[in-house]
């Protein structure tokens, strides 16, 4: 399993870049992690101000610097405005897997942004990082997010795997497993 990536590895798709955080992306990080709803399937603390986004994403480049996971802002191609997040974390060595969550800002739901940017981040992990599975957890109530995992062949585990969601009712993990 390889982590180590220098310069950030930067991605496209056919109308979408996904590229590093920056500070200027704060107040979309913040607008992104006040959202109540999402919060709540999540059980993450809703973002109180501009000064929690940023220490957020202070947070997040650290953990990229030190190769503790990789975070990608969302953007169309030709623009830099955030309108989501995808990464991975998590990561188990040994067994050669991580974790994969991602969001995406309410207007931007729907309109088929994460059908195309999973794939991406998919092959990535596979050929990249050379991982051998990668796993997700929604909670049932979050049909949205079960229903793209299950498009992209992520089977639901009952295996028991760490994750800080493990609280949260209803919580399901998947995991999908290298076909290479």
């Amino acid at each position: 399993m390889i982590v180590n990536f220098s310069p950030f590895p930067e991605l496209t798709t056919k109308r979408l870049v996904l590229r590093e955080i920056h500070i200027a992306d704060a107040p979309r990080i913040h607008e992104l992690r006040s959202d109540e709803v999402t919060n709540a399937l999540i059980d993450r603390a809703t973002s109180g101000s501009i000064k929690d986004a940023l220490l957020f994403i202070d947070r997040i480049k650290n953990n990229v610097s030190q190769n503790d996971g990789f975070y990608w802002v969302i953007c169309f191609e030709n623009t830099s405005g955030l309108i989501g997040t995808i990464g991975y974390w998590n990561f188990d060595l040994a067994a050669e897997t991580a974790e994969i969550g991602y969001e995406l800002l309410t207007s931007f739901r729907r309109k088929g942004i994460m059908s195309e940017v999973l794939p991406r981040i998919i092959q990535f992990g596979f050929e990249q990082m050379k991982l051998k599975s990668i796993t997700a957890f929604t909670t049932e109530q979050n049909i949205s997010s079960v229903k793209l995992l299950e498009k992209f062949k992520f089977k639901l585990s009952s295996s028991d795997y760490d994750s800080s969601g493990q609280h949260v009712p209803g919580m399901l993990a998947f995991i999908l497993t290298n076909p290479f």
